[in-house]
């Protein structure tokens, strides 16, 4: 059994972070950082999966922090922990409308240095759906990881996504429109013609440009079209230590390659030799991209796979 503790803690930025943390029964140095994906798919409104995952953990000897970082919610005000702030200026606007994804590396550092504060030493980082893009960007661009093992799960392409869903003249004239209000200071809101209202332009640009940070997972450009100029699957080939990519076997974000199975196709293609040494490929039976009703499977393959040294 694990102990479940409600805890929070501060981004390197100073954020107040909350989360979850579950520790077996027996003392551990051993810790996994969950990420979640966009918008309202934060951690404490996927309880069966937190809790599987938590429960599947401890029985291995980790224990799980699953915490909702600056991207939760669609919008949410959050505060910094810095009592010389005045009040008015400890409000911070996080949520998926504001966030950049690189400022997810400030959220997982808060995270890592939490648990060293706690005796942890081992770490893990799970990401899922935009959370595993979020995995990728830190392992490109942090100064510093402390991390041994990394899980890919329900990676997603959100760039291809919007493309197909805003078609190509939307796309494209949305992505002109956030990179001019970047820079001439205009609308900091989209406009509804856009169809990416209500985000910021910020984050919209973040989220649109196939050359940006965001598009770690060009399922859509490696089977249909280019869309951008950077290498395909760039921060993914960069990484270097063990990693587990899990799929839903109905992975409905995977349509922009054509369902779970060709998606997995893709990853194999896009995984050099030297990572296929360490790289792990696998499906849950029935799952979707979510994992709804197959939570404890999902789990348990997880827990197995971080377990096996």
């Amino acid at each position: 059994m694990s102990h479940l503790e409600f805890v929070s803690f501060a981004s390197t930025d100073r954020l107040k972070l909350p989360g979850l943390l579950y520790t077996p029964a027996k003392p551990t140095q051993k810790a996994a950082i969950w990420l979640h994906g966009m918008g309202d798919n934060a951690v404490f409104y996927k309880p069966e999966l937190i809790n599987a995952l938590g429960q599947a953990l401890a029985n291995k000897g980790i224990a799980l922090l699953a915490f909702n970082n600056r991207g939760a919610h669609n919008a949410k005000s959050l505060k910094f922990i810095d009592e010389a702030l005045p009040e008015e200026d400890r409000r911070f606007q996080g949520g998926t409308n504001y966030e950049l994804i690189s400022d997810a590396i400030k959220d997982i550092d808060g995270s890592v240095a939490y648990l060293k504060g706690k005796g942890f030493s081992t770490f893990y980082l799970l990401g899922h759906s935009t959370g595993a893009s979020k995995v990728c960007v830190y392992n490109e661009k942090a100064s510093t990881t402390s991390f041994n093992k990394y899980v890919l799960a329900g990676p997603g392409d959100d760039n291809g996504l919007l493309f197909t869903e805003l078609g190509e003249k939307k796309f494209w004239q949305a992505l002109k429109y956030a990179a001019q209000s970047i820079e001439f200071k205009l609308l900091h809101i989209m406009p509804k013609y856009t169809g990416l209202y209500p985000f910021s332009a910020e984050a919209a640009y973040d989220l649109l440009n196939p050359d940006g940070d965001r598009n770690a997972f060009p399922f859509y450009e490696a089977t249909v079209e280019r869309l951008g100029k950077k290498r395909l699957f760039d921060e993914y080939q960069n990484i270097r230590i063990p990693t587990l990519v899990i799929f839903g076997e109905n992975d409905e974000y995977t349509s922009t390659a054509g369902g779970t199975e060709s998606t997995l196709g893709l990853f194999m293609k896009y995984t050099t030799n030297d990572m296929l040494k360490r790289t792990d490929f696998t499906t849950v039976a029935g799952g979707n991209h979510s994992f709804h009703g197959v939570e404890v499977d999902f789990a348990r393959k997880v827990a197995d796979w971080l377990a096996d040294e």
